[in-house]
């Protein structure tokens, strides 16, 4: 873990909920000027404290809930496995855990077409390995990801158009670098795009995106024990029949909890928990058998977080 000061810990925190937010607005939170926000910034950058970029969609609006969780059991010395995986566009984590599996990967779809390609290439990458088997869990719904509720979405979510995903793709994720260690400005967003947009028109758009909750938010990926969440633990939650939503926006709530899916397993929720300690995992999980609705839970912790590579988006 790198050294950071307690001020540095508080702006992390800040640009997980909005890394779009201004110098100036980043400095009156935390009681600091903007020219010292950005020579923080670019310390965490040059530091690999802030990993990229990230904007937060809709999995509905931009996906279907096209998602998928993989899981494989392998030798955890066998890294062509984890690479090769690495490799894959739609990946969006990817986690070495405990238990029955030793590898987790959530992976994200924008079509058919794209999920049977995935299929081919995950059935090569096992065929390559000594993996003894994997499982694929489809995941139905999405109620919390990258720590953004979706508490505003649409009844019936329209699929985003191609136009809006040629500019959502290029903001998708974005690692920066010592020469460019920002968030894309707006007049940037518009250059990159396949068919260029004026800086008006991007900013019109992203506002149309935010409204509508295709786009959730803008966050960072960074190495969550730099803001004292070194523990993850993939959750699965059995609740009682019918009680599914209104169990899983009561779980969506809890600051613990990262990730919320519904999947079409079993134990029909699946959330990603960070805490400070297993021993702060303990009291979350004491926390969430308050709500009488929860019959039983299955606990994996993640051994290992693999950054996943920014590349061109799919």
């Amino acid at each position: 873990m790198q050294s950071i000061t307690e001020k540095e810990q508080s702006l992390l925190g800040i640009l997980l909920e909005n890394s779009r937010s201004s110098h100036a607005v980043l400095g009156d939170e935390i009681g600091k000027s903007r020219n010292w926000v950005a020579r923080a910034i670019r310390k965490m950058v040059h530091d690999r404290v802030i990993l990229a970029y990230v904007t937060v969609f809709d999995p509905a609006q931009v996906y279907a809930e096209r998602n998928t969780i993989l899981l494989i059991k392998t030798n955890p010395r066998e890294l062509d496995v984890s690479q090769g995986l690495l490799e894959m566009v739609e990946l969006e984590s990817l986690d070495g855990i405990s238990g029955d599996h030793s590898l987790l990967g959530l992976f994200r779809f924008r079509g058919a077409g794209t999920f049977e390609g995935f299929l081919d290439r995950v059935d090569q990458v096992v065929a390559k390995s000594r993996a003894e088997k994997y499982q694929l869990v489809q995941v139905l719904a999405t109620y919390k990801t990258h720590g953004f509720t979706l508490d505003n979405r649409p009844p019936r979510p329209q699929l985003v158009s191609s136009k809006d995903w040629d500019l959502m793709s290029t903001i998708y994720r974005q690692a920066p670098n010592e020469e460019n260690p920002f968030p894309l400005s707006q007049s940037d967003i518009g250059k990159l795009m396949e068919s260029r947009l004026s800086q008006p028109a991007v900013s019109k758009t992203m506002k149309r995106l935010e409204n509508r909750g295709a786009i959730l938010g803008y966050s960072v990926d960074i190495k969550f024990a730099n803001i004292g969440l070194p523990i993850k633990f993939f959750l699965q939650i059995k609740p009682t029949l019918g009680s599914i939503a209104q169990t899983a926006r009561k779980i969506s709530m809890m600051n613990e909890v990262w990730d919320l899916h519904r999947t079409s397993e079993d134990y029909s929720l699946f959330a990603t928990v960070r805490t400070s300690s297993v021993e702060a995992y303990n009291r979350f999980l004491r926390r969430l058998y308050e709500n009488g609705d929860v019959l039983d839970t299955q606990s994996q912790i993640s051994l290992e977080e693999w950054f996943v590579p920014v590349r061109k988006s799919r």
